[in-house]
């Protein structure tokens, strides 16, 4: 029904309106901006205005505020015209949504296709697909390093997940989670090409281009950017010293449970992600696909009852996030979070793994 809805109702929205709703209008002009002019100029506003405003009649320039390595992901769609290269690109994150689901859905047949189906027929999820935004790409990057770390691989496990530099604030206190549970490897290995991504970025855009970039990022705490923090915890709690109290609030109870969950990466993962979106100040609600990530490593992990139900009240109010707005939303994010910290099943998972050579119990946290 909700796939329906999705199909029938919203996407001919936003496919006919493409050139204002789809945020790869915004990637696509930033990754013309840095071939032509170079990438110090990609947080240049009026050049991505004019890049933009080129794509044809209609479109709806919009600052670029995503970190540099989403442009360069995006520069090689560059070569075909915007309609080919959006067409492309919705692809790709829909074969990132499968690959997800195919990792990380518990189950088996109907029960696992019956999560399928729950996965893009949420309007969150849906939503990010339709707006062209990249956290399907992130999802399977988790979904990816969670695999590795299973088949006991955690350098390549931290490989992946440095791309979640593609947008940073869906899981990151997941490397800090996992480095209080001891997964070492994994954490080294992240920060190692996170700082080699970091330093080639700041290469790249010189010194010009980090200022600009600074000031582009400054914007995001004026009250034009409200709409960014609609879903998240500063939403509620504005910009002050309370939301940063909240913060380390969050950041605390997130090492704790990843210590005391330290011999179950799911739960340690799940409960990174969960605090990534509280910690987080700008969110907008397709983000909310990685509190199904989060829900899925829970149940692979054994989830208790008053879990089972957290999450079942917890995907009728991603539904109905148009709705009921931010606040339900946040309290049953708090709630799962606290949960965690007193879930003790053993660290094996429910069902066996995807793939080759997968274990269905037991991990090594060198």
């Amino acid at each position: 029904m909700l796939t329906g809805w999705n199909l029938l109702v919203a996407a001919p929205v936003f496919v006919t309106g493409y050139a204002v709703r789809n945020d790869f209008r915004l990637a696509y002009g930033a990754a013309l901006v840095g071939l032509r002019g170079g990438y110090g100029r990609l947080y240049d506003l009026s050049a991505q205005r004019e890049a933009i405003l080129g794509l044809g009649p209609g479109f709806n320039p919009q600052p670029f505020i995503s970190p540099p390595p989403l442009a360069w992901l995006v520069t090689p769609f560059t070569v075909m015209p915007f309609t080919a290269a959006l067409v492309i690109w919705s692809v790709l994150l829909i074969a990132a949504l499968l690959w997800t689901w195919y990792l990380l859905a518990p189950g088996e047949g109907l029960s696992k296709a019956a999560h399928l189906v729950l996965w893009v027929g949420a309007f969150p999820v849906a939503f990010g697909v339709m707006v062209g935004q990249p956290g399907a790409l992130v999802a399977a990057a988790v979904a990816t390093a969670w695999w590795l770390i299973r088949a006991d691989r955690p350098v390549l496990a931290g490989l992946a997940f440095s791309l979640l530099v593609l947008k940073p604030q869906l899981a990151l206190l997941v490397p800090a989670a996992l480095l209080v549970a001891g997964y070492r490897k994994t954490f080294a290995s992240w920060l190692v090409a996170s700082v080699v991504i970091g330093l080639v970025a700041l290469a790249l855009l010189g010194g010009d281009g980090v200022a600009r970039y600074r000031d582009v990022l400054a914007q995001t705490q004026t009250a034009a950017w409200d709409i960014t923090r609609r879903y998240s915890i500063s939403g509620p709690l504005g910009l002050g010293w309370s939301l940063r109290a909240a913060e380390v609030a969050v950041l605390v109870v997130t090492l704790v449970v990843a210590w005391r969950q330290r011999h179950n990466p799911e739960l340690v993962i799940a409960a990174g992600i969960v605090g990534s979106l509280l910690f987080t100040p700008y969110l907008g609600f397709q983000d909310f696909l990685m509190l199904f990530v989060a829900g899925w490593l829970v149940i692979r992990a054994g989830a208790s009852t008053l879990q089972v139900g957290l999450l079942v009240v917890g995907y009728a109010l991603l539904e109905l996030a148009l709705v009921v707005l931010a606040i339900p939303i946040l309290v049953a994010e708090v709630l799962l979070l606290g949960s965690l910290l007193w879930s003790f099943r053993t660290s094996g998972v429910t069902d066996a793994l995807p793939g080759p050579s997968m274990r269905a119990s037991g991990v090594r946290r060198a």
